[in-house]
């Protein structure tokens, strides 16, 4: 990247001056072990994560226009600008899902992103169509720590060098969260593996090393790594406490909005900096007279936005519309499905309706019912709002199109899936049980006893399944760790996703597939089971999950 300085105009200094930029936590010394360039140089880095295809400006989402126009913002300023995203962008609501990503793709063309990493999401439509997605784009993905099991080749390219316009390399490498074989469908990733732990932080050294070899003197990782309990050893302090030389780490996956600075192994501070979700935030990392600072701009504050972003915005989302504007049902409440707390830390109302949902379609589709549900809690990724029900609000609800299936567990197996899918309560997972048909209580006040390592994750099998969770019924009954039940849920939870890898042989083994997605049981069940009113019945919880210790 060569570019000019411009000088700097009077409108541009006074649009900077007002545009509202919030600071997120105080000024952060660079690394001094990057060495980073002249105290001359006049360099932002703009930042995105998990954008999950909330592309238009709302309330709330700044929208895609807002970071291509302060990318312009900046550069009329005569700054070096690098736009970069930390994962998650191809997958999450329709405007993305509905091409497969391929509008995100040319919306994040348009706006001037530099680099990309990749993260979990990324994969959820499979690695061949990940691989079409990414020919597509203008930009590079970097991935350091995937390589494909059959070549030992990198799935993508590894780094990316820019040069600024005094010379100044800037080198930028990605990380991907190891839990991608587990919380994208674990077909998904088939053949590629992901360096966790001691290998995870020497794959990301090695980049580091490459980069100053090659004279960069600012080192950027932009990992999709997160800070979840869930993901400790393989999180984004756990690489930076474990290498050296690098200036600045650009975070995701967890969605939190972040700033902290982090001692390396050398006791240099390095910069961790993350946005939050779905464009609530723009990150902006400035790099004047040797040091960076990082700020944002939020939604609400800066209202700058490329007319031309919004146009193919709205364009898309308008052709999408069209075929998705039918209205199903109403209710008269809300719907709750919000993540934390949510469907990954307790029972909601819409965990409840959508278990429920699953449990009649597929007694539907195979004439008997099963005798429970377990969905997991990240399979939800929005409320529904009281008033009108729409397609697009359904396929919002279940954007991963999962198949609905039915596996035999026994229930001891049951016992040990609910305990690794809650062993970090009462912090927030996605594997978080969601259930019909089963009555369970949770003592988040007992510490979760970790067992082995479930071969190819990064969760422990529970040592003591039973010491966190209690199952009273299942079906109605009694639970018995000896009965063998049929338990309805996704093929990605019946194939070992998230923590559930002992439902994986049991699937493997018994699995029922009931022709239905799970975005088609929550329509059919509005539609025609309540014939379009969700009953007052939804408006509070069942009382099916209890947790103790809250």
């Amino acid at each position: 990247m060569k570019k000019t300085l411009k000088k700097l105009s009077i409108t541009a200094a006074m649009l900077l001056f007002c545009m509202g930029l919030a600071s997120c936590g105080q000024a952060s010394q660079t690394n001094q072990a990057g060495n980073p360039g002249a105290e001359g140089t006049k360099f932002v880095i703009l930042h995105t994560n998990d954008m999950h295809g909330y592309m238009q400006a709302a309330d709330g989402c700044l929208g895609i226009g807002a970071v291509a126009q302060l990318k312009k913002d900046y550069e009329e300023q005569g700054y070096d600008v690098l736009l970069m995203d930390a994962g998650d962008y191809l997958q999450g609501n329709y405007f993305a899902n509905f091409t497969q990503g391929e509008s995100v793709v040319e919306v994040m063309n348009a706006a001037g992103y530099d680099v990309a990493a990749l993260g979990n999401h990324e994969f959820d439509y499979g690695s061949d169509v990940l691989e079409q997605r990414i020919s597509e784009m203008d930009f590079p993905v970097v991935a350091a720590n995937i390589t494909v099991d059959a070549t030992g080749e990198p799935f993508v390219q590894q780094n990316a060098v820019f040069t600024l316009s005094d010379g100044t390399k800037v080198g930028v490498f990605g990380l991907d969260t190891p839990s991608t074989t587990t919380s994208s469908a674990p077909k998904n990733t088939a053949g590629l593996s992901f360096a966790q732990g001691e290998d995870l932080y020497a794959a990301a050294q090695a980049q580091i090393d490459e980069l100053k070899g090659q004279g960069c003197s600012i080192i950027v990782c932009v990992g999709h790594l997160g800070e979840e309990t869930a993901n400790e050893g393989n999180n984004a302090e756990n690489v930076v406490a474990n290498t050296s030389g690098l200036t600045v780490m650009i975070d995701g996956h967890d969605h939190l909005v972040e700033n902290q600075t982090v001692k390396d192994k050398d006791g240099n501070d390095v910069l961790i900096a993350e946005t939050g979700y779905y464009l609530k935030n723009i990150g902006i990392l400035t790099y004047e007279d040797g040091k960076f600072t990082d700020s944002l701009a939020e939604a609400g504050s800066y209202t700058g936005s490329d007319p031309e972003l919004e146009k193919m915005v709205a364009e898309t989302i308008a052709e999408i519309e069209a075929t998705m504007q039918e209205v199903v049902a109403a209710t008269d409440f809300d719907l709750y499905g919000e993540a934390a707390p949510g469907n990954r830390t307790q029972e909601t109302t819409l965990g409840d309706f959508a278990s429920d949902a699953i449990y009649w379609q597929v007694t539907q589709a195979s004439g008997s019912a099963p005798d429970a549900v377990v969905l997991n809690g990240g399979a939800i990724r929005a409320s529904i709002k009281a008033g009108e029900i729409k397609l697009f609000d359904i396929h919002n609800v279940f954007p991963f199109n999962n198949q609905l299936c039915t596996i035999k567990v026994t229930g001891a197996q049951l016992l040990e899936a609910l305990e690794a899918a809650t062993q970090v309560s009462p912090d927030p997972m996605g594997a978080f049980p969601q259930v019909a048909g089963i009555t369970y209580t949770l003592d988040t006040t007992v510490p979760y006893e970790k067992g082995d390592l479930y071969p190819g994750t990064i969760y422990n099998a529970p040592a003591a399944p039973g010491s966190r969770i209690t199952i009273s019924e299942v079906g109605g009954k009694e639970f018995d760790p000896e009965t063998t039940y049929t338990i309805a849920t996704n093929e990605f939870v019946a194939s070992g996703g998230d923590t559930y890898y002992c439902f994986a042989e049991a699937g493997a083994e018994t699995i029922v597939y009931a022709g239905y997605l799970d975005y088609e049981a929550l329509l059919n069940y509005m539609k025609t089971e309540l014939e379009g009113t969700i009953p007052e019945i939804y408006e509070e919880v069942q009382g099916r999950i209890t947790v103790v210790g809250e």
